[in-house]
């Protein structure tokens, strides 16, 4: 297992700026203009979750075997936890392959249901290690995670 063992203050920090200053977050309808704009899709992902009201809207522009642009609007329907993921992510995946960022989805899987894993490419969401204690949080970035592997 890779680990950059973030500590709990440098975890929070990461979520928290993430969350604020979202780099790749727009509005819901600035992101239905780009869409159109781009012609691209845009796909809306709620929390599987019953308890939970997370919705996500994501744009993923790809251009050959590349993704071009990301990004995503969450209209404050979703939690700071489901936010930074979505923004780590986002930032991440802009004009990677998408095969890496399909096996990088699958290390951030395999960690967050507890198992070895290998974070090579996106170390930052190594923040969410210890989601496995919390099992009702491991949705606020799965959610996000099912929502990038459909539209690839």
């Amino acid at each position: 297992m890779f680990s950059l063992t973030f500590n709990k203050d440098k975890k929070r920090q990461i979520v928290l700026e993430n969350f604020n200053n979202s780099t790749h977050r727009t509005s819901l309808v600035k992101l239905q203009k780009l869409s159109n704009f781009l012609d691209v899709s845009l796909c809306t992902f709620s929390s599987l979750n019953a308890g939970c009201g997370d919705t996500v809207h994501l744009l993923i522009q790809k251009k050959g075997n590349l993704i071009k642009l990301v990004r995503f609007a969450s209209e404050q329907q979703a939690c700071c936890l489901t936010i930074a993921a979505t923004n780590i992510l986002c930032r991440w995946m802009e004009s990677k392959n998408i095969e890496l960022v399909k096996t990088e989805i699958t290390q951030i899987e395999r960690m967050l249901q507890g198992q070895t894993y290998q974070l090579n490419n996106c170390p930052q969401m190594e923040v969410f290690q210890d989601l496995p204690n919390f099992p009702h949080r491991i949705e606020c970035a799965g959610l996000v995670l099912r929502g990038i592997r459909k539209i690839l």
